[in-house]
């Protein structure tokens, strides 16, 4: 058998002998020369925006989201109308240095037609000095989402315009239902795997009408940030840092498992209650972080609570909407409610009477009752 001619072995010493190479930041931490970039967010949740944004700052050099931008040169390969980018460039400024392809295929592309259009790519860097490569989105150029070695396939031709020093930004949709972090993009995992740095855009708390946008990126970078929290300026013009507490931080992400958790309730719910019934799809938190949840959720009124905190009336949750859920499943429901607290019936919970973990905080929390059979306080 002849050996293959097209590859050689590298030792160690010659690796480190090779001087560090120096990241090309063109969106610091986000978006990088010689790197694949992946921005997956809902449909019609800012994606588009935020890469206008970015074309704008890329004339003036000006940070985006509280991120140095570097001026340069944009292709953006777009599946919008080429009056739709016009109406933004006329109202953002581009500055004349971004070039566009819209609907470059009437379907999905063959690979010829696909490394055609990688290879146009390449020649329009040679001759405008491009530096930065966008598909926006990725979607409908991918022959299969489902398949690693079709997705593969598809996304191998992109590391021509990595070796030649281009930086390339694909933006994405994510799967339908619920998602754990990090693992929101569409499709086969073999995408999150190949590309260098993949950022997720939520709305904080699942919450659709908030302004607000998290960001949560996976990187092969230590520059890049793991996790950002940026409020959408009214005039949509850039996304400035939230300054808030950690735990506020927290809420924020957790409040959306702790919605699908009491919405799907049957019936009121204890601390751990709750924690037994936490979704898979989302890290379970501590009871000592959970009660914290709880706590910023009564302050909105987002949720509802009685009971004394005690052992024989733990405190439990529920979301003032399923009442009348429960009401139309049980006709009798308020006059079982009113016939246990006549008789002083302990409350039962889902999940059974675990001493040290079904019972909940102190109605204020800090001020420990004298009884004994009072729950101890959350450390």
């Amino acid at each position: 058998m002849t050996a293959c001619k097209d590859y050689r072995t590298i030792p160690e010493a010659e690796l480190l002998a090779a001087p560090p190479v120096a990241l090309d930041w063109l969106w610091h931490g986000f978006v990088a020369s010689g790197n694949v970039s992946l921005l997956t967010s809902m449909w019609k949740s800012g994606k588009t925006t935020l890469l206008s944004l970015l074309l704008a700052r890329r004339r003036t050099g000006d940070a985006l989201a509280g991120l140095d931008v570097k001026p340069g040169k944009t292709l953006v390969v777009t599946e919008e109308p080429a009056e739709l980018w016009a109406e933004r460039a006329r109202r953002l400024d581009f500055g004349g240095l971004t070039f566009f392809i819209s609907r470059p295929f009437r379907g999905i592309p063959t690979e010829d037609q696909w490394r055609g259009l990688v290879q146009h790519i390449l020649d329009e860097r040679a001759q405008q000095a491009i530096d930065l490569a966008v598909f926006d989105p990725i979607a409908p150029l991918l022959r299969s989402e489902n398949q690693p070695q079709a997705l593969l396939a598809t996304l191998a031709p992109l590391a021509a315009l990595t070796a030649s020093g281009m930086a390339v930004l694909l933006l994405h949709h994510p799967s339908k239902g619920k998602h754990q972090e990090g693992n929101a993009a569409r499709g086969s995992g073999a995408m999150l795997g190949h590309v260098d740095i993949a950022i997720e855009m939520r709305h904080p708390g699942g919450d659709l009408l908030t302004r607000r946008r998290r960001f949560l990126a996976m990187s092969r970078h230590a520059a890049t940030p793991r996790q950002l929290l940026r409020d959408w300026r009214d005039d949509g013009l850039d996304y400035l840092p939230v300054t808030r507490s950690e735990a506020d931080d927290s809420f924020d992400t957790g409040w959306e498992g702790l919605r699908l958790v009491l919405e799907d309730a049957p019936q009121k719910l204890t601390l751990h209650d709750i924690r037994c019934e936490w979704p898979d799809d989302y890290d379970r938190p501590s009871r000592s972080t959970l009660y914290t949840w709880l706590q910023k959720a009564l302050a909105t009124g987002a949720i509802a609570v009685e009971g004394a905190g005690l052992k024989s009336d733990p405190r439990r949750y529920w979301l003032p909407a399923r009442l009348e859920a429960w009401r139309q499943a049980n006709p009798l429901y308020d006059i079982h409610e009113k016939d246990r607290l006549f008789w002083n019936r302990p409350f039962q919970p889902l999940h059974g009477d675990k001493v040290n973990d079904t019972l909940s905080f102190p109605l204020h929390p800090g001020q420990l009752k004298s009884r004994e059979d009072e729950a101890p306080a959350e450390p």
